[in-house]
């Protein structure tokens, strides 16, 4: 039996995570739930806890390797303190004791957008982008999120340093108890709601003079955006007329995931949408939103891409008119336009969808216990 210390490492994006020691979406779906579904071994999940006033990077490594045989974290960037984590690993293995190092990836940095607000810091050339891929070079075992993912990784490690790393994919999955609240229907309204981060400009680029044109028709038609749009992107609703624009509701999200399942809920959505531009970095992205759209019975619109039209681990996302609707670029209108004018139809999918990911795609099943035990035999 091992000792492993799983570490979400996005506890620091605000104060409130750092103050209460928790954590967003990518230490929910990437770190905290896949802990929960290791079997047979020491398990602990830390966040604030990995560092000690006044010590110095050395000793922290020298401590928790005292404690813990695997350390399984996100990826980063800091390269002084990957220095003293392999540092310490390597030391303590030539000992005979067995330290280990997994780092999971859940994007395609190597990929970036330009329209991504973190373009400037990881494009190309950046010390950044060449740390992270060094410190992932290091790792025992990396996990990804797709096997798309998971097939650029292996490229890049082949291409650029001439190893074949041990990379696993641990799907995303869907807890359906952390999901366990009604979405208010407001009358006379249909709400067209969106869900993301701030990286999804081109994304939405591409449906919102869509939204535009039904919105013109639909008067009864709102929309409302979490999380994803800062004062740089209001751009992209330069051509709404004022009152198109007055029903629009662009907001942030949370500040930690706990509280993120109740809050999207309690927003009213009538429909979901998950507009990707099909390109490199998109392809690898993983089907969270709709998961999490079915998981509240909200009916699902998806563009036609990875990872939703495609089966992931011999499971499907999204199947076409019975789960969700899937859509190219020029069909965004008039799938929104079905919807919106057919409550039945958004019932039926909403069902559907919600019966699949509770069927299909819930962690505790035993799919992610299996890749994780595959991650554990390549470590001895």
């Amino acid at each position: 039996m091992s000792k492993i210390l799983f570490y979400f490492s996005d506890h620091g994006a605000n104060a409130v995570r750092q103050s209460e020691n928790l954590y967003g979406g990518v230490g929910y779906y990437r770190v905290v739930k896949v802990a929960e579904q290791v079997k047979g071994h020491d398990v602990t999940v830390w966040g604030t806890q990995l560092t000690k006033k006044g010590e110095s990077k050395a000793e922290r490594w020298e401590r928790i390797f005292k404690e813990y045989d695997i350390f399984w974290s996100s990826y980063f960037s800091d390269g002084e303190e990957a220095s003293a984590l392999f540092y310490t690993r390597d030391k303590l293995n030539r000992e005979g004791k067995n330290k280990k190092v997994v780092l999971d990836v859940d994007d395609n940095f190597l990929d970036i957008l330009e329209s991504h607000p973190l373009y400037d810091k990881i494009k190309s050339g950046k010390k950044d982008r060449a740390f992270m891929s060094t410190i992932l070079s290091f790792a025992d075992v990396i996990t990804v999120s797709t096997e798309p993912l998971k097939l650029r990784f292996a490229k890049h490690f082949r291409d650029v340093y001439k190893i074949e790393k041990e990379i696993v994919v641990i799907p995303n999955m869907n807890d359906i108890k952390d999901w366990n609240f009604t979405v208010p229907k407001k009358k006379n309204k249909i709400i067209i709601g969106y869900a993301g981060s701030n990286s999804h400009q081109d994304d939405l680029k591409m449906f919102i003079p869509n939204l535009l044109e039904v919105m013109k028709k639909h008067k009864n038609v709102y929309f409302e955006c979490i999380g994803s749009i800062t004062k740089d992107m209001l751009h992209l609703f330069k051509d709404f007329p004022s009152h198109e624009m007055n029903r629009c509701d662009i907001g942030g999200g949370t500040h930690t995931f706990k509280e993120y399942p109740e809050y999207i809920a309690s927003r009213g959505w009538d429909i979901g949408v998950a507009p990707l531009d099909d390109n490199a970095f998109t392809r690898c992205k993983s089907h969270i939103k709709f998961m999490e759209y079915a998981a509240l019975h909200i009916p699902v619109i998806a563009s036609m891409v990875h990872p939703y039209c495609i089966a992931i681990s011999d499971r499907y996302v999204i199947e076409q008119d019975k789960t969700g609707l899937l859509v190219k670029p020029s069909e965004w209108e008039e799938a929104l336009e079905t919807l919106i004018t057919n409550a039945e139809k958004r019932k039926e999918l909403a069902e559907n969808a919600h019966k699949h990911i509770t069927d299909n795609w819930q962690y505790d099943d035993g799919l992610v216990s299996e890749r994780i035990a595959e991650v554990l035999s390549k470590l001895k």
